[in-house]
């Protein structure tokens, strides 16, 4: 889930020639509406965090069948597997950061925004010993911090900044590959404090309280940046997707898949154990954490174009740090998907 001049990990030859592919891709004729009621088969894509959940729930009640005969749900790895299989047409239905979909939207991608899954899940941690009560605290402390110029990285600095803080002389902010490798050296005493996505901020404090050490849940980025930006609802950091190709193709399945994510919402908030259990496997996490985490993401489904003003104002505070997030500029009014 990061961002360059083109898709990271792609090579400028291999950047055209995915290009080219959904090129081609948006060329094809669309299926008639008599056609899209015997699609055989749909792999719909969750991204490997617990808003998924809600796709997953959306799959399995069924709610896809009049339209498609076998819908499954499955998890994409790395972003570099969703970049490439979504180029190549091996994957049409997916669950993405809303950026990584806005910057595939203005490379001609071909790819719109369906909706927004969750509005936050980014979370602050004070290591043992360590007393933050406002973003100020950090003043002079070491932040631990996943993936250089991702999302978290640019709201945490975004934050910062808003609070008159310089990351880059105020704050030592000590950059590691994955969240999940900021944990055990949180754990450890290698710096004052972490930035944890959920579940990895669920899974810190489980492993923490199992381990007997103090760590607490201190900041909360998202009322941090509702605070700085004027935006209460929160940010709008992941949702659903979709190949422009599949949705000319397919119309009746995205809205339908739509209205079961608002059903599967609902039934999240009400069935935490089962949902639990329905998604810790595809994400290869332990059941504990993921029930722990799914009251942490901010789950709410709204369409994009319902969240077209949320969208543009959490992508335009992205791009004060790096433009390229979303490939330089705001997305047009076609990435926004509505009922």
């Amino acid at each position: 889930m990061t961002d360059s001049s083109m898709p990271v990990g792609m090579s400028r030859r291999r950047f055209i020639e995915c290009a080219a592919i959904a090129a081609g891709l948006v060329g094809l004729p669309a299926l008639t509406r008599a056609d899209a009621a015997t699609l055989d088969r749909l792999t719909v894509w969750g991204m490997p965090a617990s808003p998924s959940v809600v796709l997953a729930r959306a799959v399995a009640s069924g709610a896809l069948a009049p339209l498609v005969g076998d819908a499954r749900f499955e998890v994409w790895r790395t972003a570099d597997q969703m970049r490439a299989g979504v180029v190549s047409g091996d994957i049409a239905l997916f669950a993405a950061p809303t950026y990584a979909a806005a910057n595939l939207f203005n490379r001609g991608a071909g790819v719109r925004l369906v909706n927004v899954l969750t509005w936050g899940l980014l979370y602050v941690f004070a290591g043992q010993g360590v007393r933050l009560d406002t973003i100020e605290d950090l003043r002079g402390k070491t932040l631990l911090v996943g993936a250089k110029n991702d999302a978290p990285d640019l709201l945490t600095r975004f934050v910062l900044k808003s609070a008159g803080l310089d990351p880059d002389r105020d704050v030592t902010l000590s950059y590691v590959g994955t969240s999940a490798e900021a944990v055990p050296l949180l754990l450890a005493g290698k710096a004052d404090a972490a930035v944890l996505p959920e579940p990895a901020a669920s899974a810190a404090e489980i492993k923490a309280k199992q381990a007997g050490i103090s760590i607490a849940r201190a900041l909360d980025v998202t009322e941090l940046y509702a605070a700085r930006s004027g935006r209460p609802a929160g940010i709008p950091q992941a949702g659903l997707a979709v190949t422009e190709a599949f949705l000319d193709a397919h119309p009746d399945v995205v809205a339908a898949l739509h209205a079961a994510s608002v059903a599967a919402a609902g039934w999240v908030a009400d069935n935490s154990k089962a949902a639990a259990a329905l998604i810790a496997d595809p994400l290869k996490l332990p059941v504990p954490i993921v029930e722990a985490s799914l009251p942490r993401f901010r789950l709410k489904v709204a369409s994009a174009s319902e969240a077209k003003a949320d969208l543009e104002a959490y992508f335009s505070a992205l791009m004060t740090l790096s433009p390229d997030i979303v490939a330089g500029h705001l997305p047009g009014a076609a990435f926004y998907w509505g009922p």
